[in-house]
């Protein structure tokens, strides 16, 4: 696991935290894949009652880091290994969906595309007032992937999936929570507190219960996840193919 990633437990609490160091807090495919080892980690451990996941205090993540030299490798990679490669965003998707125990993200700051995606993954979101919530994945001529897009509709409805999605909108904290999107609003530095708070009352639950019960929740809300967005690397492969993609990532990298 790279040291951007760490795991700090607390008790029955586990803190998992993204701080690349950088503005962005982007996610590149070793950092996707500390995430899903992170929570692979945890997933056997009997003892722990709630996970939290946050970023930095003024950013939780803009995202797929564009900027990763595995892109560059596309070009002359076989199908397998470009199917490899579309693989670890899916991944980290099932590993954080696939935890027991409940799970809360907590969010300062932009969260954004692959964030997005990850956050929707949680059982819970905490949002400081500042959050910022978008998917430009469109806007760089990508697809939206990770198993996010039968999460979004279920979350927050098919209009509003279109319009994050199709036609760009951010949502602000507020909006989010408006959306059901975001369950709880914190002030600003304040979202990884409420969320451990939140998390303390789960703990103190009979953890058997609790663990059974989000399954039941699982199963009548995203049973059919899966299924539905089974092809999601195969399209972002003919989305990296794409000449669109390679302008929008030649135009990101020379920023």
């Amino acid at each position: 696991m790279t040291d951007a990633v760490t795991i700090d437990r607390r008790g029955a609490i586990a803190v998992v935290t993204l701080d690349r160091g950088g503005r962005a807090n982007a996610m590149s495919f070793a950092i996707m894949d500390a995430l899903t080892e992170a929570a692979r980690s945890l997933e056997g451990d009997s003892g722990l009652a709630a996970v939290v996941l946050t970023g930095t205090a003024r950013i939780f993540s803009a995202g797929m880091d564009l900027r990763d030299e595995a892109f560059d490798r596309l070009a002359t990679a076989s199908l397998a290994e470009k199917r490899a490669l579309a693989e670890h965003g899916p991944r980290l998707a099932r590993a954080w969906a696939g935890l027991e125990m409940p799970t809360i993200a907590a969010i300062e700051g932009p969260c954004l595309a692959g964030g997005l995606a990850l956050v929707a993954m949680c059982d819970f979101r905490v949002a400081g007032r500042s959050a910022r919530f978008g998917a430009p994945e469109v806007q760089v001529a990508h697809n939206m992937g990770w198993h996010s897009v039968p999460r979004l509709v279920r979350l927050v409805g098919v209009q509003a999936t279109r319009r994050v999605l199709l036609a760009g909108e951010e949502w602000t904290a507020e909006e989010a929570r408006r959306l059901g999107f975001a369950d709880y609003l914190a002030g600003d530095g304040m979202a990884l507190t409420e969320a451990l708070a939140l998390a303390e009352r789960i703990a103190g639950q009979p953890a058997m219960a609790t663990r059974m019960v989000k399954r039941q929740i699982d199963a009548a809300a995203h049973g059919d996840d899966w299924g539905i967005s089974a092809f999601d690397k195969d399209q972002q492969i003919v989305a990296w193919m794409s000449e669109d993609f390679a302008a929008a990532r030649a135009k990101f990298t020379a920023k």
